[in-house]
């Protein structure tokens, strides 16, 4: 699939949504190992790596999706369709942290751009695209 006139965008909700799941799945893994790292330059830089490799090696898998974007319905994909690489990925999750930075500001960008891509995604040259089955709604 390409990116076409057609292509439906994922919308700001479907990635909050999506936000909020793989949110649940780094606080399982962050509490276990806050009792084992007791320092947190350590504590948080493990984090900083498990949130990177963890969206690079899923949204870069045949899944093109975390479990959160998994269960919203939701992939990343590049301006021809395709899978990303683990270099893309890895760069499009590192470039989340420039909208934290600019105080959110890189999100909000997806309610007025009418592709919905985040400064992110705009950084990477991908495109996140609702793949729910329209029939079911």
């Amino acid at each position: 699939m390409s990116i076409s006139s057609k292509t439906k965008f994922a919308t700001f909700p479907q990635r909050l949504s999506a936000f909020n799941i793989d949110f649940l799945v780094f606080l399982m893994m962050m509490v276990p190992l806050s009792f084992l790292l007791t320092d947190n330059v350590t504590f948080w830089s493990v984090v900083f790596v498990f949130v990177c490799v963890y969206h690079a090696a899923l949204e870069s898998s045949s899944w093109q999706a975390t479990v959160g974007k998994k269960y919203a319905n939701i992939q990343v994909m590049d301006a021809s369709g395709s899978r990303l690489s683990f270099g893309r990925a890895l760069l499009r999750i590192i470039t989340k942290y420039l909208s934290l930075i600019l105080f959110f500001g890189g999100f909000f960008m997806i309610y007025f751009r009418r592709d919905r891509k985040g400064l992110h995604d705009v950084l990477a040259k991908t495109y996140v695209v609702d793949r729910s089955n329209p029939e079911k709604k």
